[in-house]
């Protein structure tokens, strides 16, 4: 995980509320055949956890098997922020975006 990425985590985090403990889960989406996100207060008992700079990125088994040499990055923006994957040997993948809150 970057340094931009365990931002973004704590960011969101802590715009939902939850306690300082709670994280990012990427977890199978079985429906669609894809990867899943969403904020969870904790890991599930089989998850492997990411933590840097206090945040959390709970990995499910088999998430953490396929993603073993991947990298989750952010891109930060002023209207929008995005999640992808990277490494070296490979394509960027994106994992998702949320626009920014007008203030």
């Amino acid at each position: 995980m970057t340094k931009d990425a365990a931002s973004l985590v704590r960011t969101l985090v802590e715009g939902a509320g939850l306690p300082p403990q709670a994280g990012l889960r990427i977890a199978t989406d079985f429906h669609h055949h894809d990867l899943s996100m969403r904020l969870a207060t904790s890991n599930g008992s089989d998850d492997s956890v990411v933590v840097r700079d206090d945040a959390h990125v709970f990995l499910s088994p088999p998430v953490a098997l396929h993603l073993k040499r991947r990298t989750l990055c952010a891109e930060i923006g002023a209207a929008r922020s995005t999640f992808f994957l990277d490494r070296e040997d490979g394509p960027r993948t994106s994992l998702g975006s949320r626009r920014r809150a007008a203030k």
